[in-house]
Protein backbone atom coordinates (compact mmCIF):
# COMPACT_ATOMS: atom_id res chain seq x y z
CA UNK A 1 0.00 0.00 0.00
CA UNK A 2 1.43 3.50 -1.01
CA UNK A 3 2.52 5.61 1.74
CA UNK A 4 -0.87 8.12 2.24
CA UNK A 5 0.15 11.92 2.52
CA UNK A 6 -1.69 15.25 3.59
CA UNK A 7 -0.51 18.44 2.60
CA UNK A 8 0.54 21.17 5.66
CA UNK A 9 1.19 24.90 4.83
CA UNK A 10 3.99 26.42 6.46
CA UNK A 11 2.09 28.95 9.14
CA UNK A 12 4.79 30.73 10.79
CA UNK A 13 8.63 30.47 10.97
CA UNK A 14 10.36 32.08 13.80
CA UNK A 15 14.60 32.70 13.43
CA UNK A 16 16.15 31.85 16.77
CA UNK A 17 19.72 32.01 15.38
CA UNK A 18 20.02 32.93 11.85
CA UNK A 19 21.34 30.34 9.67
CA UNK A 20 21.04 27.80 12.50
CA UNK A 21 17.72 26.87 14.41
CA UNK A 22 13.96 28.23 13.46
CA UNK A 23 10.96 26.96 14.94
CA UNK A 24 8.63 26.04 12.16
CA UNK A 25 4.67 25.84 11.81
CA UNK A 26 3.03 23.16 9.79
CA UNK A 27 -0.65 23.41 9.43
CA UNK A 28 -2.99 20.75 8.22
CA UNK A 29 -6.28 20.52 7.33
CA UNK A 30 -8.89 19.12 9.32
CA UNK A 31 -10.18 16.81 6.83
CA UNK A 32 -8.82 14.90 3.47
CA UNK A 33 -10.27 13.53 0.19
CA UNK A 34 -8.85 10.25 -0.75
CA UNK A 35 -10.65 8.41 -3.44
CA UNK A 36 -13.80 10.88 -3.38
CA UNK A 37 -14.78 10.47 0.01
CA UNK A 38 -13.44 12.65 2.53
CA UNK A 39 -11.78 11.86 5.78
CA UNK A 40 -11.49 13.65 8.96
CA UNK A 41 -7.44 13.89 9.79
CA UNK A 42 -7.05 12.98 13.52
CA UNK A 43 -4.62 14.85 15.56
CA UNK A 44 -3.48 11.98 18.46
CA UNK A 45 0.12 12.29 18.71
CA UNK A 46 1.31 11.66 22.20
CA UNK A 47 3.94 14.63 24.13
CA UNK A 48 7.98 13.54 23.04
CA UNK A 49 7.15 11.62 19.24
CA UNK A 50 7.95 12.69 15.99
CA UNK A 51 5.91 13.30 12.83
CA UNK A 52 7.71 12.25 8.95
CA UNK A 53 7.39 15.24 6.38
CA UNK A 54 8.93 15.71 2.77
CA UNK A 55 10.60 19.09 2.91
CA UNK A 56 12.69 19.93 0.05
CA UNK A 57 16.42 18.63 -0.42
CA UNK A 58 19.03 22.05 -0.81
CA UNK A 59 22.03 19.76 -1.85
CA UNK A 60 20.37 16.62 -3.99
CA UNK A 61 16.84 18.84 -5.36
CA UNK A 62 14.67 16.38 -4.85
CA UNK A 63 11.49 15.62 -1.58
CA UNK A 64 13.03 13.84 0.90
CA UNK A 65 11.56 12.19 3.91
CA UNK A 66 12.21 13.14 7.27
CA UNK A 67 11.15 12.93 10.86
CA UNK A 68 10.75 15.79 13.16
CA UNK A 69 9.99 15.88 17.16
CA UNK A 70 6.60 17.57 17.97
CA UNK A 71 7.58 20.64 20.52
CA UNK A 72 3.97 21.35 20.98
CA UNK A 73 1.31 19.74 22.26
CA UNK A 74 -2.63 19.18 20.28
CA UNK A 75 -4.65 20.21 23.32
CA UNK A 76 -4.08 24.09 22.58
CA UNK A 77 -2.54 23.50 18.81
CA UNK A 78 -4.24 20.33 17.09
CA UNK A 79 -3.12 20.07 13.55
CA UNK A 80 -0.63 22.84 13.94
CA UNK A 81 2.73 20.81 14.13
CA UNK A 82 5.48 22.89 15.88
CA UNK A 83 8.98 21.51 15.34
CA UNK A 84 13.07 23.66 15.96
CA UNK A 85 14.87 22.62 13.08
CA UNK A 86 19.04 23.28 13.31
CA UNK A 87 21.38 23.27 10.47
CA UNK A 88 23.70 19.85 11.04
CA UNK A 89 26.48 21.69 9.13
CA UNK A 90 27.62 18.23 8.01
CA UNK A 91 28.91 17.72 4.55
CA UNK A 92 26.14 16.11 3.10
CA UNK A 93 23.79 18.67 4.88
CA UNK A 94 20.74 18.74 2.50
CA UNK A 95 17.12 19.42 4.45
CA UNK A 96 18.78 20.95 7.33
CA UNK A 97 20.22 23.95 5.80
CA UNK A 98 17.31 23.77 3.10
CA UNK A 99 15.11 25.01 6.40
CA UNK A 100 17.76 27.54 6.73
CA UNK A 101 16.78 29.57 3.64
CA UNK A 102 14.94 31.87 2.15
CA UNK A 103 13.08 29.41 -0.04
CA UNK A 104 11.24 28.71 3.63
CA UNK A 105 10.27 32.45 4.08
CA UNK A 106 8.92 32.73 0.24
CA UNK A 107 7.07 28.73 0.49
CA UNK A 108 5.54 30.63 3.80
CA UNK A 109 4.09 33.92 1.75
CA UNK A 110 3.00 31.75 -1.10
CA UNK A 111 1.59 28.63 0.66
CA UNK A 112 3.85 26.47 -0.63
CA UNK A 113 2.47 23.05 0.69
CA UNK A 114 4.90 20.17 2.58
CA UNK A 115 4.01 16.83 2.56
CA UNK A 116 3.05 15.00 6.18
CA UNK A 117 2.51 11.40 6.72
CA UNK A 118 -1.31 10.40 7.76
CA UNK A 119 -1.91 6.57 8.58
CA UNK A 120 -5.70 4.98 9.03
CA UNK A 121 -6.99 4.66 11.85
CA UNK A 122 -8.24 0.92 13.67
CA UNK A 123 -11.29 1.18 12.19
CA UNK A 124 -10.42 2.85 8.66
CA UNK A 125 -12.94 5.41 8.96
CA UNK A 126 -10.29 8.63 9.66
CA UNK A 127 -6.91 9.66 8.98
CA UNK A 128 -4.12 10.08 11.76
CA UNK A 129 -0.85 11.94 11.89
CA UNK A 130 1.54 9.45 11.98
CA UNK A 131 3.82 9.00 14.80
CA UNK A 132 7.26 8.11 14.86
CA UNK A 133 6.78 5.44 17.92
CA UNK A 134 3.60 3.73 19.66
CA UNK A 135 5.17 2.68 22.94
CA UNK A 136 7.68 3.77 25.83
CA UNK A 137 11.00 2.48 24.88
CA UNK A 138 14.60 3.08 26.11
CA UNK A 139 15.79 5.08 22.71
CA UNK A 140 12.37 7.40 22.30
CA UNK A 141 11.24 10.17 24.45
CA UNK A 142 7.21 9.52 24.49
CA UNK A 143 5.74 10.45 27.55
CA UNK A 144 4.84 7.93 29.79
CA UNK A 145 0.87 6.93 30.01
CA UNK A 146 -0.97 9.50 31.77
CA UNK A 147 -1.13 8.29 36.20
CA UNK A 148 2.34 7.31 35.33
CA UNK A 149 4.10 10.18 34.90
CA UNK A 150 2.86 12.58 37.35
CA UNK A 151 4.11 10.05 40.18
CA UNK A 152 7.67 10.53 39.05
CA UNK A 153 10.63 12.48 40.14
CA UNK A 154 12.36 13.26 36.02
CA UNK A 155 15.95 14.84 35.22
CA UNK A 156 15.67 15.60 31.54
CA UNK A 157 19.49 17.10 29.79
CA UNK A 158 18.57 18.60 26.23
CA UNK A 159 21.35 20.04 24.27
CA UNK A 160 19.99 22.67 21.63
CA UNK A 161 17.42 21.38 19.77
CA UNK A 162 17.46 18.53 22.07
CA UNK A 163 14.74 20.56 24.14
CA UNK A 164 12.16 19.68 21.68
CA UNK A 165 10.30 16.66 23.06
CA UNK A 166 10.61 18.19 26.43
CA UNK A 167 8.57 21.37 25.26
CA UNK A 168 6.03 19.03 24.26
CA UNK A 169 5.90 17.51 27.32
CA UNK A 170 6.18 20.24 29.89
CA UNK A 171 3.45 22.39 27.99
CA UNK A 172 1.48 19.14 27.99
CA UNK A 173 2.45 18.74 31.76
CA UNK A 174 1.85 22.23 32.57
CA UNK A 175 -1.84 21.98 31.06
CA UNK A 176 -2.49 19.36 33.71
CA UNK A 177 -1.00 20.77 36.23
CA UNK A 178 2.05 18.38 36.47
CA UNK A 179 -0.31 15.51 37.77
CA UNK A 180 -1.14 17.82 41.26
CA UNK A 181 -4.32 16.20 42.90
CA UNK A 182 -5.36 16.90 46.43
CA UNK A 183 -3.98 13.67 47.54
CA UNK A 184 -0.33 13.51 44.87
CA UNK A 185 1.78 16.40 44.95
CA UNK A 186 2.17 15.79 41.12
CA UNK A 187 5.51 15.27 39.06
CA UNK A 188 9.45 16.48 40.04
CA UNK A 189 10.96 17.74 36.62
CA UNK A 190 14.30 19.28 36.31
CA UNK A 191 15.00 20.36 33.14
CA UNK A 192 18.69 21.21 31.74
CA UNK A 193 19.06 23.06 28.53
CA UNK A 194 22.84 23.31 26.96
CA UNK A 195 23.70 25.92 23.95
CA UNK A 196 25.96 28.03 23.00
CA UNK A 197 24.78 31.13 23.97
CA UNK A 198 21.90 32.94 24.93
CA UNK A 199 20.01 33.99 21.89
CA UNK A 200 19.97 29.83 21.31
CA UNK A 201 17.76 29.19 24.32
CA UNK A 202 14.38 28.28 22.86
CA UNK A 203 10.83 29.36 25.21
CA UNK A 204 12.97 30.79 27.57
CA UNK A 205 10.83 33.03 29.61
CA UNK A 206 8.33 30.32 28.95
CA UNK A 207 10.14 28.22 30.93
CA UNK A 208 11.25 30.51 33.66
CA UNK A 209 7.15 31.38 33.78
CA UNK A 210 6.32 27.98 34.38
CA UNK A 211 8.76 27.57 36.62
CA UNK A 212 7.14 30.22 38.98
CA UNK A 213 4.06 29.02 38.67
CA UNK A 214 4.84 25.70 39.35
CA UNK A 215 8.15 26.18 41.55
CA UNK A 216 7.32 22.95 43.54
CA UNK A 217 7.01 20.90 40.31
CA UNK A 218 9.94 22.47 38.00
CA UNK A 219 13.00 23.49 37.66
CA UNK A 220 14.39 24.89 34.82
CA UNK A 221 18.49 25.66 34.43
CA UNK A 222 19.57 26.61 31.07
CA UNK A 223 23.59 26.52 30.61
CA UNK A 224 25.63 28.55 27.60
CA UNK A 225 28.91 26.82 26.67
CA UNK A 226 30.79 29.06 24.62
CA UNK A 227 29.95 32.91 25.55
CA UNK A 228 27.46 34.67 28.45
CA UNK A 229 27.09 37.54 30.28
CA UNK A 230 28.42 38.78 33.17
CA UNK A 231 25.57 38.73 34.94
CA UNK A 232 24.70 35.33 34.41
CA UNK A 233 23.49 33.44 37.12
CA UNK A 234 23.23 29.80 35.74
CA UNK A 235 26.29 27.00 34.93
CA UNK A 236 28.61 28.16 32.13
CA UNK A 237 31.04 25.43 30.20
CA UNK A 238 29.97 22.03 29.29
CA UNK A 239 27.70 20.26 31.76
CA UNK A 240 29.28 17.01 31.24
CA UNK A 241 33.03 17.90 30.36
CA UNK A 242 35.69 15.30 29.46
CA UNK A 243 39.62 14.70 30.10
CA UNK A 244 42.17 12.21 29.44
CA UNK A 245 44.61 10.71 31.81
CA UNK A 246 48.50 10.30 31.04
CA UNK A 247 47.25 6.53 30.44
CA UNK A 248 44.84 7.92 27.45
CA UNK A 249 41.74 7.23 29.09
CA UNK A 250 38.48 9.46 29.11
CA UNK A 251 37.26 10.48 32.32
CA UNK A 252 33.89 11.89 32.60
CA UNK A 253 33.40 14.66 34.81
CA UNK A 254 29.73 14.82 35.93
CA UNK A 255 30.29 17.26 38.91
CA UNK A 256 28.78 20.32 36.78
CA UNK A 257 25.55 17.79 36.49
CA UNK A 258 25.77 16.97 40.15
CA UNK A 259 25.60 20.62 40.86
CA UNK A 260 22.25 21.32 39.24
CA UNK A 261 20.68 17.73 40.43
CA UNK A 262 22.55 15.87 43.14
CA UNK A 263 19.67 13.58 43.88
CA UNK A 264 19.98 12.23 40.42
CA UNK A 265 20.06 8.64 41.55
CA UNK A 266 16.73 8.99 42.37
CA UNK A 267 15.55 10.51 39.60
CA UNK A 268 14.97 8.95 35.81
CA UNK A 269 16.94 10.43 33.19
CA UNK A 270 15.88 11.86 30.27
CA UNK A 271 18.35 12.74 27.56
CA UNK A 272 17.92 14.63 24.03
CA UNK A 273 21.40 15.14 22.35
CA UNK A 274 23.95 13.81 19.73
CA UNK A 275 25.67 10.01 20.33
CA UNK A 276 28.42 11.17 22.10
CA UNK A 277 27.33 13.27 24.75
CA UNK A 278 24.77 10.41 25.81
CA UNK A 279 27.92 8.15 25.58
CA UNK A 280 29.54 10.08 27.80
CA UNK A 281 26.87 11.30 30.64
CA UNK A 282 25.83 7.19 30.65
CA UNK A 283 29.76 6.48 31.19
CA UNK A 284 29.90 9.44 33.49
CA UNK A 285 27.35 7.88 36.09
CA UNK A 286 28.57 5.19 35.97
CA UNK A 287 32.25 6.01 36.75
CA UNK A 288 30.76 7.63 39.77
CA UNK A 289 28.58 4.63 40.57
CA UNK A 290 25.65 6.89 39.95
CA UNK A 291 22.11 4.26 39.54
CA UNK A 292 19.43 6.14 38.44
CA UNK A 293 15.94 5.26 38.36
CA UNK A 294 15.60 4.72 34.55
CA UNK A 295 17.76 6.39 31.12
CA UNK A 296 15.61 6.63 28.46
CA UNK A 297 17.48 8.79 25.49
CA UNK A 298 16.78 9.83 22.09
CA UNK A 299 19.88 10.79 19.62
CA UNK A 300 20.99 11.78 16.57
Amino acid sequence: MSELLVPAQISNVTTVDPGEVRIVELSLPSQWKIENVWYPVLDTMRPGTAFLAKPWGARTEKWRRRMYTRSNMIIESAHVLETIINNTHTDKSDTSVWWQSDDVLAWLKTGHPIDIRVQWNDSHSALQIYENCRQCQHNNLRLEPDGEWGQMRVVALALSTGITPFLACLRYMKHLKFGRTSVNPGACVTLIVSVQHEQQLMAHEELLAMQCEFPENFYYHPVLTKSWPKDWDFTTGRIIRTQSTSEGHEVIDVRPLLSVCPDIHQRHVRFCGNTTARNQLQKGLQQEGINPLSFRGEVW
